[in-house]
Protein backbone atom coordinates (compact mmCIF):
# COMPACT_ATOMS: atom_id res chain seq x y z
CA UNK A 1 0.00 0.00 0.00
CA UNK A 2 2.71 2.49 1.00
CA UNK A 3 4.95 1.74 -1.98
CA UNK A 4 2.04 2.04 -4.42
CA UNK A 5 0.98 5.40 -3.01
CA UNK A 6 4.57 6.66 -2.99
CA UNK A 7 4.92 5.78 -6.67
CA UNK A 8 1.67 7.58 -7.49
CA UNK A 9 2.92 10.69 -5.69
CA UNK A 10 6.21 10.55 -7.58
CA UNK A 11 4.30 10.20 -10.83
CA UNK A 12 2.08 13.19 -9.96
CA UNK A 13 5.24 15.29 -9.34
CA UNK A 14 3.23 18.25 -7.98
CA UNK A 15 0.73 17.90 -5.10
CA UNK A 16 -1.63 20.89 -4.87
CA UNK A 17 -2.30 21.79 -1.23
CA UNK A 18 -5.66 23.36 -0.45
CA UNK A 19 -7.96 24.24 2.41
CA UNK A 20 -11.67 23.97 1.62
CA UNK A 21 -14.67 24.11 3.91
CA UNK A 22 -17.57 22.76 1.86
CA UNK A 23 -17.90 19.55 -0.17
CA UNK A 24 -19.24 21.46 -3.18
CA UNK A 25 -16.13 23.66 -3.19
CA UNK A 26 -13.91 20.60 -2.85
CA UNK A 27 -15.58 19.04 -5.88
CA UNK A 28 -15.24 22.22 -7.93
CA UNK A 29 -11.58 22.43 -6.96
CA UNK A 30 -10.95 18.80 -7.90
CA UNK A 31 -12.62 19.34 -11.28
CA UNK A 32 -10.45 22.41 -11.92
CA UNK A 33 -7.28 20.57 -10.95
CA UNK A 34 -8.14 17.57 -13.12
CA UNK A 35 -9.09 19.75 -16.08
CA UNK A 36 -5.79 21.59 -15.64
CA UNK A 37 -3.80 18.38 -15.86
CA UNK A 38 -3.22 17.47 -12.22
CA UNK A 39 -3.82 14.03 -10.72
CA UNK A 40 -3.63 14.67 -6.98
CA UNK A 41 -4.64 17.01 -4.17
CA UNK A 42 -3.89 17.39 -0.47
CA UNK A 43 -6.85 18.74 1.50
CA UNK A 44 -5.67 20.16 4.80
CA UNK A 45 -7.06 20.11 8.34
CA UNK A 46 -6.09 23.75 8.86
CA UNK A 47 -9.52 24.78 10.12
CA UNK A 48 -9.76 22.53 13.20
CA UNK A 49 -9.92 25.57 15.50
CA UNK A 50 -13.29 26.44 13.95
CA UNK A 51 -16.55 24.83 14.97
CA UNK A 52 -16.80 21.38 13.34
CA UNK A 53 -13.73 22.31 11.32
CA UNK A 54 -12.23 18.81 11.24
CA UNK A 55 -15.56 17.27 10.29
CA UNK A 56 -15.93 19.75 7.42
CA UNK A 57 -12.50 18.81 6.07
CA UNK A 58 -13.32 15.12 6.34
CA UNK A 59 -16.54 15.64 4.39
CA UNK A 60 -14.58 17.42 1.66
CA UNK A 61 -12.16 14.51 1.37
CA UNK A 62 -15.05 12.05 1.31
CA UNK A 63 -16.85 14.00 -1.42
CA UNK A 64 -13.79 14.09 -3.69
CA UNK A 65 -13.05 10.38 -3.27
CA UNK A 66 -16.67 9.47 -3.94
CA UNK A 67 -16.89 11.60 -7.09
CA UNK A 68 -13.34 10.94 -8.33
CA UNK A 69 -12.18 7.60 -6.89
CA UNK A 70 -9.05 7.53 -9.08
CA UNK A 71 -7.95 11.04 -8.06
CA UNK A 72 -5.12 10.75 -5.52
CA UNK A 73 -6.52 12.55 -2.48
CA UNK A 74 -4.51 13.10 0.67
CA UNK A 75 -5.24 14.62 4.06
CA UNK A 76 -2.82 17.32 5.15
CA UNK A 77 -1.96 19.04 8.45
CA UNK A 78 -2.74 15.81 10.30
CA UNK A 79 -1.24 16.67 13.68
CA UNK A 80 -2.56 13.75 15.73
CA UNK A 81 -3.85 10.21 15.45
CA UNK A 82 -7.45 11.34 15.85
CA UNK A 83 -7.29 13.35 12.65
CA UNK A 84 -5.55 10.45 10.91
CA UNK A 85 -8.41 8.17 11.91
CA UNK A 86 -10.94 10.70 10.64
CA UNK A 87 -9.08 11.08 7.34
CA UNK A 88 -8.89 7.33 6.84
CA UNK A 89 -12.60 6.94 7.50
CA UNK A 90 -13.28 9.68 4.91
CA UNK A 91 -11.35 7.68 2.31
CA UNK A 92 -8.08 9.63 2.14
CA UNK A 93 -5.36 7.87 0.15
CA UNK A 94 -2.54 9.17 2.32
CA UNK A 95 -1.68 11.26 5.37
CA UNK A 96 0.66 14.25 5.49
CA UNK A 97 1.74 15.94 8.72
CA UNK A 98 3.75 19.13 9.26
CA UNK A 99 6.01 17.46 11.83
CA UNK A 100 7.10 14.07 13.09
CA UNK A 101 4.62 12.80 15.70
CA UNK A 102 5.51 9.21 16.69
CA UNK A 103 1.96 8.49 17.89
CA UNK A 104 0.46 9.56 14.58
CA UNK A 105 3.07 7.62 12.62
CA UNK A 106 2.50 4.47 14.71
CA UNK A 107 -1.26 4.70 14.24
CA UNK A 108 -0.89 5.04 10.47
CA UNK A 109 1.55 2.15 10.20
CA UNK A 110 -0.62 -0.09 12.40
CA UNK A 111 -3.63 0.68 10.20
CA UNK A 112 -1.74 0.37 6.90
CA UNK A 113 -2.31 4.04 6.13
CA UNK A 114 0.40 5.64 3.96
CA UNK A 115 1.91 8.50 5.94
CA UNK A 116 4.41 11.19 4.96
CA UNK A 117 5.47 13.00 8.15
CA UNK A 118 7.21 16.33 8.06
CA UNK A 119 10.93 16.61 8.83
CA UNK A 120 13.63 19.22 8.39
CA UNK A 121 16.59 17.87 10.35
CA UNK A 122 18.86 14.80 10.24
CA UNK A 123 17.60 13.71 13.65
CA UNK A 124 13.99 13.61 12.46
CA UNK A 125 14.97 11.73 9.32
CA UNK A 126 16.70 9.11 11.47
CA UNK A 127 13.52 8.76 13.55
CA UNK A 128 11.51 8.23 10.37
CA UNK A 129 13.93 5.60 9.09
CA UNK A 130 13.54 3.74 12.39
CA UNK A 131 9.85 3.44 11.52
CA UNK A 132 10.68 2.19 8.05
CA UNK A 133 9.73 5.46 6.33
CA UNK A 134 12.05 6.80 3.64
CA UNK A 135 9.70 9.12 1.71
CA UNK A 136 9.08 12.21 3.81
CA UNK A 137 7.67 15.70 3.68
CA UNK A 138 10.40 18.35 3.97
CA UNK A 139 8.81 21.30 5.76
CA UNK A 140 9.09 24.25 5.84
CA UNK A 141 11.26 23.85 2.78
CA UNK A 142 12.43 27.36 1.90
CA UNK A 143 13.07 28.54 5.45
CA UNK A 144 14.83 25.26 6.34
CA UNK A 145 17.57 25.66 3.78
CA UNK A 146 15.67 24.98 0.58
CA UNK A 147 17.32 23.20 -2.33
CA UNK A 148 20.78 23.54 -0.80
CA UNK A 149 19.69 21.71 2.36
CA UNK A 150 17.91 18.96 0.43
CA UNK A 151 20.99 18.34 -1.70
CA UNK A 152 23.12 18.17 1.45
CA UNK A 153 20.82 15.51 2.92
CA UNK A 154 21.36 13.25 -0.10
CA UNK A 155 24.83 12.35 1.17
CA UNK A 156 24.03 10.88 4.60
CA UNK A 157 20.57 9.70 3.58
CA UNK A 158 20.84 8.30 0.02
CA UNK A 159 17.83 6.04 0.59
CA UNK A 160 15.48 8.94 1.43
CA UNK A 161 13.17 10.93 -0.84
CA UNK A 162 11.40 14.17 0.02
CA UNK A 163 8.25 16.14 -0.75
CA UNK A 164 9.35 19.74 -0.15
CA UNK A 165 6.47 21.98 0.93
CA UNK A 166 6.46 25.51 2.28
CA UNK A 167 7.57 28.40 0.11
CA UNK A 168 7.36 26.41 -3.12
CA UNK A 169 6.09 28.51 -6.01
CA UNK A 170 6.08 28.88 -9.77
CA UNK A 171 9.55 30.37 -9.65
CA UNK A 172 11.36 27.61 -7.78
CA UNK A 173 9.44 24.34 -8.09
CA UNK A 174 11.49 23.16 -11.07
CA UNK A 175 14.73 23.59 -9.13
CA UNK A 176 13.35 21.43 -6.34
CA UNK A 177 12.15 18.78 -8.77
CA UNK A 178 15.61 18.63 -10.33
CA UNK A 179 17.05 17.30 -7.06
CA UNK A 180 17.68 13.55 -7.26
CA UNK A 181 16.20 12.99 -3.80
CA UNK A 182 12.96 14.89 -4.42
CA UNK A 183 10.02 12.71 -5.41
CA UNK A 184 7.43 15.50 -5.67
CA UNK A 185 6.73 19.01 -4.43
CA UNK A 186 3.71 20.40 -2.64
CA UNK A 187 2.23 23.85 -2.66
CA UNK A 188 -0.77 26.06 -3.25
CA UNK A 189 0.48 28.47 -5.90
CA UNK A 190 -1.87 26.91 -8.48
CA UNK A 191 -4.88 27.04 -6.13
CA UNK A 192 -4.32 29.94 -3.70
CA UNK A 193 -6.77 30.59 -0.86
CA UNK A 194 -7.88 33.85 -2.47
CA UNK A 195 -9.12 32.10 -5.61
CA UNK A 196 -10.77 29.34 -3.58
CA UNK A 197 -12.63 31.89 -1.45
CA UNK A 198 -13.70 33.70 -4.62
CA UNK A 199 -14.74 30.33 -6.12
CA UNK A 200 -12.75 31.30 -9.19
CA UNK A 201 -12.41 27.77 -10.52
CA UNK A 202 -11.71 28.84 -14.14
CA UNK A 203 -8.65 30.80 -13.00
CA UNK A 204 -7.40 27.83 -10.97
CA UNK A 205 -7.82 25.59 -14.02
CA UNK A 206 -5.92 28.14 -16.10
CA UNK A 207 -3.03 28.25 -13.61
CA UNK A 208 -2.88 24.48 -13.49
CA UNK A 209 -2.87 24.22 -17.27
CA UNK A 210 0.03 26.66 -17.51
CA UNK A 211 2.06 24.70 -14.97
CA UNK A 212 1.22 21.33 -16.51
CA UNK A 213 2.41 22.54 -19.92
CA UNK A 214 5.81 23.59 -18.60
CA UNK A 215 8.66 21.16 -19.39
Amino acid sequence: MFEETAERIKKARIIPVASVQAPEDALCLARALKAGGFTAVEITFRNISQKNGAEKTARCIEAVKKEFPDFLTGAGTVINAGLAKMARKAGADFIVSPGFNPKTVKWCINHRMPVFPGVFSPGEIEQALEFGLNFLKFFPAESSGGVKMIKSLAGPFPQTFFIPTGGINCGNFKEYLSCKNVGAVGGSWMCPDTLIKEKNWPEIEKLCSQIAREP
